[in-house]
């Protein structure tokens, strides 16, 4: 396997931490509210402010807060991209936050800040872990980044707890408030961890990888990417994807690993070795510039659509999903 922390034989490197103030970074504020009318009143500074600096702004609302926010706006409402909770939240929380850093990074006006505003809200299958782990990753992801990350919740006071746990701040009646309790990143999502990974049943084909394996693996992707839809494009990006995962798990981790791939809503490729990963948010941030190792995740992570780890005392698993027409982001 790859990337930074891997213990028991694998690359080393650092994480970054929590988002730290700066005028030109990351801001995290979240929102306690009441009632939709309420919540629109609170967001309307904010939104009025940034569509006049020319900023993007982008809303991940239900029915009736998107509505309330639309008619206080009024005309400028359109100037909002306005995107489908469940759409977004379908993914695991750490590729929802990598794809809101992306957002930022590919801005074609670098120079304005991104404003996103993404409600916590009840839907099929998203539960109160997600909320946590994607508060904790977008701490990580968005670091240093021009984001204004607003998170409006459902006053409560269990909520509100965790609320101050995993935001910087607190947006109350127009005012920024520091919460003083933001708690670090990595111990919020160890809280938390993942799910285990879901069984998905015998696999179109598989391959142990070894390092004479490693251009076998690469024809495999290759080969077997059409079966589930995808075009030259998107096969060559996982085609390399699983290069980085494969190749690192061979030549940083215990040497070999396995690679098994399904065709399940796009490609799935999977590779698993005996190694242990020892950092809680691997692929999520930019290796530095100058260094020479732990990139394979970070790029299997932006050349891929999904990407996700376990690793326990069994070993550890890295599987990506590629899916038809998308591309990565």
């Amino acid at each position: 396997m790859v990337d930074r922390g891997w213990g028991q034989g694998m690359d080393q490197g650092t994480v970054q931490g929590a988002a730290r103030a700066r005028p030109d970074g990351m801001v995290h504020e979240g929102i306690p509210y009441r009632e939709p009318a309420l919540l629109a009143r609170e967001l309307q500074a904010p939104v009025d402010e940034a569509l006049r600096h020319g900023g993007r702004v982008v809303a991940v609302l239900d029915g009736p807060n998107r509505a309330a926010l639309e008619s206080v706006l009024g005309s400028a409402a359109v100037d909002v991209e306005w995107r489908d909770p469940a759409e977004v939240h379908r993914v695991p929380a750490f590729t929802v936050a990598s794809r809101w850093a992306r957002l930022s990074r590919r801005n074609p006006r670098p120079e304005a800040r991104t404003t996103v505003i993404a409600q916590h809200l009840d839907l099929p299958g998203v539960g109160l872990a997600h909320w946590i782990r994607l508060d904790a990753a977008l701490n990580v992801a968005l670091a240093g980044l021009p984001v204004t990350m607003l998170c409006p919740c459902r006053a409560d006071d269990d909520l509100d707890l965790l609320l101050r746990a995993s935001h910087p701040a607190l947006r109350v009646d127009g005012r920024s408030l520091p919460t003083g309790s933001q708690r670090d990143p990595g111990e919020l999502v160890a809280e938390y961890p993942p799910p285990p990974p879901a069984d998905l049943g015998p696999p179109l084909a598989e391959l142990e990888v070894t390092l004479d394996t490693l251009p076998a693996a690469r024809r495999l992707v290759a080969e077997t990417a059409p079966v589930a839809g995808l075009d030259r494009e998107r096969s060559a990006d996982l085609v390399l994807a699983v290069n980085e995962i494969a190749t690192n798990s061979v030549e940083h981790g215990p040497g070999h690993g396995r690679l098994r791939l399904w065709a399940r809503d796009g490609l799935v490729a999977e590779v698993h070795d005996v190694g242990r990963m020892a950092v809680p948010f691997p692929g999520m941030v930019a290796p530095p510039a100058a260094g020479s190792r732990g990139r394979g995740l970070w790029l299997a992570s932006e050349l891929s659509d999904v990407l996700q780890v376990w690793s326990d005392a069994a070993g550890t698993t890295v599987r990506l999903l590629a899916e038809p027409g998308r591309g990565a982001g």
